[in-house]
């Protein structure tokens, strides 16, 4: 009889260690996708820093921090530290001149997290890869993002400033714009 009540007893425990456990085991994944992102990201420094390597960094170096970094997305979406993950994904793609993915993963970032910290770089980030490196270049995406950034609390009077004078001259590529307001005559 003592058996019978014995073995309820023990398969509640087991049921109940196996469903505890699971949260440490989501700790400890976690703790190893960032160490693997951290150790990824110190090789980096370390090439960029190199005098020898003259700071050139292997395109594959950068698709493999890219790949740590999503998977740490993917497997933590809500997680905050999956904001920063979208952040360098963006910045490495805007580096390896693939601006439409860099765009594509700024985006998902301002969806999931839009009081992201480092809103207002992202921002004009996505501004000027409209701006410069997208063609043809999609002035209204350039409009959408300075004007998210007019809005934002973070940015100063002086670069405000600047942006509506950007704005006010969009028809003109960011190459021309920049010999105009280098030149003598203020047009």
């Amino acid at each position: 009889m003592k058996r019978y009540i014995f073995l309820p007893f023990v398969a509640i425990i087991l049921i109940l260690a196996a469903c505890s456990g699971g949260s440490n085991e989501n700790e400890i994944s976690k703790n190893n996708l960032k160490q693997k992102i951290k150790q990824m990201e110190d090789s980096i420094s370390k090439i960029q820093s190199d005098p020898q390597t003259g700071g050139k960094l292997p395109t594959l170096t950068n698709i493999e921090l890219i790949n740590r970094l999503t998977a740490y997305y993917q497997a933590f979406p809500k997680d905050e530290y999956s904001a920063d993950c979208l952040f360098k994904i963006h910045m490495k793609f805007g580096e390896l001149n693939a601006h439409d993915k860099s765009v594509a993963y700024g985006d998902t970032l301002l969806s999931i997290f839009p009081n992201y910290k480092n809103k207002d770089f992202l921002l004009e980030s996505m501004a000027s890869a409209y701006d410069i490196y997208i063609l043809p270049r999609d002035t209204s995406k350039v409009r959408h993002y300075y004007d998210l950034l007019l809005k934002d609390n973070h940015v100063t009077d002086s670069k405000k400033k600047d942006i509506r004078a950007r704005l006010n001259h969009l028809n003109l590529t960011f190459d021309e714009y920049i010999l105009q307001l280098n030149s003598p005559v203020i047009q």
